[in-house]
């Protein structure tokens, strides 16, 4: 009796099948790993789309056209440890790479280098700051210029009194920084914006001043008793709100200036401003070409002012081919331009509408009544409350000149941007633009961590307010009932 194990047969079959699934599955394994090395070469700015609700990272048109203008190289540096990189700045700058081979990012890491970072500035940077330089100058950002924190003013008064630590809301403001940081290091001259002083000028809040620092334009200020001439650098000159007349001879310096091709911003006020009261800065207005409707500017027309008459929605002027408006990130945005005066063409110039009332607006010439109701002496009719000049200079500063009249105080009030969003410092950055000659407006890219405040105006308020006291209260009651009738029946 043989004993012995029988031999298996090995099929051949499956032999020949196990081979190849072994070879496609290596071969498929190899192809996958190419491909993802491959895709990782290709720019995010392709192969990862910006899907948060904020866009953190995407690029708006304002970047990628000071990008485009880029032609040397800018190297980003950012301040930490290697693995350390916060994912939102190196995501950002990552498109900023993609969009311009001139812009390199790299790591730096301060304490293995520790004369690095004193080589371009003598502030004490935090971890995950970022420094942007070029063969002109460089920029520092501190980490908490990028990620700034907003508190409230119920957050900060518990903090002073209660001694409370805030928790604040978070904003990421890298685009806003980065790209000024390279429009910074690119450009070939600063342009300096002076703030007249001596007459009861309001000086600009904390916010302003930054997003006018973001646009690359210096600010500074001007008293015109002590200077014979204004300085050669000044691009623009901000006359915001005075509460007393200017004198003959600063009035015929501002008018040399603006000959020369000099450019100014005048701000006003109902409760600040008259003709009568100011004859001389009257006198700067009317070369310009435009005069004052003394009193203060009422709305009837209820989607033209937000909870009062005088807290003015005025009509933006988007078909002006040049101006401010042009410069604006969005002409839907909603101004508000409360306690204004009227302003209107002389008919010496032609003026350029920028900001206007509805036709239904009446100006109430008496500003000590008790009421805001119509009266015979009241002037009806739309009027401008922002409007602009430009026209042919000397040349002396340049061949052209630029007039801007607001006739409201809160288009540079911060707490009036507030109430549309950052529409009114829009406008006011956009003028200071279109002054400087800046192309683009980099005060309105920061991604801003908070939710868009709700500007309502008295239509909306007519319209909404029966429907949610009233109508969707009810609407509950009948769906209730005809619940509760139908379950009654079974």
């Amino acid at each position: 009796m043989n004993n012995e194990p029988k031999k298996t047969k090995v099929n051949k079959k499956y032999l020949k099948i196990g081979s190849f699934s072994m070879v496609m599955t290596a071969v498929v394994l190899a192809a996958v790993i190419l491909l993802n090395l491959f895709v990782a070469e290709i720019p995010s700015t392709y192969t990862k789309y910006d899907l948060s609700s904020l866009q953190l990272y995407s690029i708006s048109e304002e970047t990628e056209q000071i990008l485009a203008g880029v032609d040397e190289d800018i190297n980003v540096y950012i301040l930490t440890q290697r693995g350390a990189e916060l994912a939102n700045t190196v995501e950002l700058l990552g498109r900023y790479e993609a969009l311009n081979s001139h812009v390199h990012v790299s790591t730096v890491d301060p304490l293995s280098n520790p004369n690095f970072v004193s080589n371009y500035t003598d502030k004490s940077l935090s971890d995950n700051s970022v420094i942007v330089e070029s063969a002109k100058r460089s920029m520092a950002i501190d980490y908490s210029e990028i990620y700034p924190r907003q508190y409230s003013e119920e957050e900060l008064y518990y903090y002073y009194y209660y001694g409370q630590m805030p928790t604040g809301t978070p904003y990421f403001n890298g685009e806003l920084m980065f790209t000024t940081a390279i429009d910074y290091v690119t450009r070939d001259d600063l342009p300096t914006m002076y703030s007249l002083t001596g007459h009861g000028e309001t000086a600009l809040g904390p916010t302003y001043s930054e997003y006018i620092t973001s646009e690359n334009v210096a600010a500074a200020e001007l008293s015109l008793l002590t200077v014979d001439v204004i300085p050669a650098d000044c691009s623009s000159i901000l006359i915001n709100n005075p509460t007393s007349d200017l004198s003959v001879t600063d009035v015929d310096m501002l008018k040399s200036y603006l000959d020369e091709g000099g450019n100014i911003i005048l701000v006003t006020g109902a409760g600040t401003y008259s003709e009568a009261a100011m004859p001389n800065l009257a006198e700067l207005t009317a070369y310009m070409g435009m005069e004052s409707v003394d009193g203060i500017v009422v709305e009837t027309n209820r989607n033209n002012y937000m909870g009062y008459p005088h807290y003015l929605l005025p009509n933006v002027n988007t078909t002006a081919m040049d101006g401010p408006v042009t410069l604006m990130s969005s002409t839907d945005h909603r101004l508000l331009m409360n306690a204004a005066h009227g302003i209107l063409p002389d008919g010496t110039k032609d003026v350029i509408p920028l900001l206007a009332t509805s036709a239904d607006a009446y100006v109430k010439v008496n500003l000590t009544s008790d009421t805001l109701d119509k009266a015979d002496e009241d002037i009806e009719g739309m009027v401008y409350v922002g409007a602009a000049v430009a026209g042919e200079a000397s040349g002396a500063r340049s061949d052209s000149y630029k007039f801007v009249w607001y006739s409201s105080p809160a288009i540079s009030d911060e707490n009036a941007d507030m109430y549309v969003s950052g529409g009114n410092s829009d406008l006011f950055i956009s003028t200071v633009n279109w002054m400087s000659a800046n192309k683009t407006n980099l005060s309105i890219i920061a991604k801003q961590m908070q939710v868009e405040a709700l500007t309502v105006t008295g239509a909306d308020v007519a319209i909404w307010s029966p429907v949610v006291v009233f109508v969707i209260p009810l609407a509950f009651l009948v769906w209730g009932f005809v619940i509760w009738f139908k379950r009654r029946k079974k």
